[in-house]
């Protein structure tokens, strides 16, 4: 009799467990959804941005090419080289889940294959993003910081300064210029290499957003995958 209390108790331990192993892998995978959610919205979010500033850099590669033939409006050149080549977009996705898994050791919990495939791909897939993330940003960098001897940072606390000293977030002060703002280099090769790697960048920003669209549809099928599988 005193065996059989034994063994039962340890039954009885052994269910709990499960339960509540079983219990925090639900939770983890629920988490983990919630990351692919917010991922998607974000991503959704910012897409849109992206193609416009992706038009802005087109605006300012035609602009530039326009100037070599005396054609150019130079306040467009100037804006777009501010609000569409100096700035960029930041697209953050979460690595919570993935990121308690791994550090706490808990992978162990996650039973079901394709999640778990789900999860470690994820895992690769962060380290691939944030590498094309880095390619994106130094193409911005490279056009813009080439194009800072071109544009007269004069003209533009001319443009977008208000009384005060704050700075226009818009930067669309140059559009309401009554002149045509100077370039400190007009120099054809130079205007022609600033043109080139401003449309290195935006190849790049395209490319970027199509791996961005393409994510969207992965991070879809995983959120239903894990809600099949595990009944959310």
């Amino acid at each position: 009799m005193l065996f059989l209390a034994v063994f039962c108790g340890f039954l009885a331990e052994n269910q709990r467990e499960h339960f509540v192993e079983k219990k925090k892998e639900q939770d983890y995978i629920k988490l983990l959804i919630e990351d692919l959610q917010a991922d998607t919205a974000i991503i959704h979010d910012n897409i849109p941005e992206m193609k416009q500033y992706e038009r802005g850099l087109d605006t300012l590669i035609s602009e530039t090419y326009s100037y070599l033939q005396g054609k150019a409006d130079t306040r467009l050149m100037y804006y777009t080289y501010h609000h569409y080549l100096r700035n960029w977009i930041d697209v953050v996705l979460s690595q919570r889940t993935i990121t308690q898994l791994k550090s706490s050791g808990n992978m162990r919990l996650i039973h079901d294959k394709k999640a778990a495939k789900i999860i470690m791909g994820g895992e690769v897939f962060f380290q691939e993003f944030e590498d094309r993330t880095r390619m994106y940003k130094l193409r911005q960098e490279d056009a813009s910081i080439f194009g800072l001897k071109i544009f007269d940072f004069k003209e533009y606390q001319k443009a977008n300064y208000n009384a005060d000293g704050s700075n226009k977030p818009n930067e669309d002060g140059f559009l309401k210029l009554t002149y045509q703002p100077a370039l400190n280099i007009t120099d054809p090769v130079y205007l022609k290499e600033f043109a080139a790697r401003v449309g290195y960048y935006h190849n790049t920003l395209d490319a970027y957003i199509s791996d961005l669209q393409a994510t969207i549809k992965g991070i879809e099928d995983s959120i239903n995958e894990l809600k099949k599988n595990y009944k959310l």
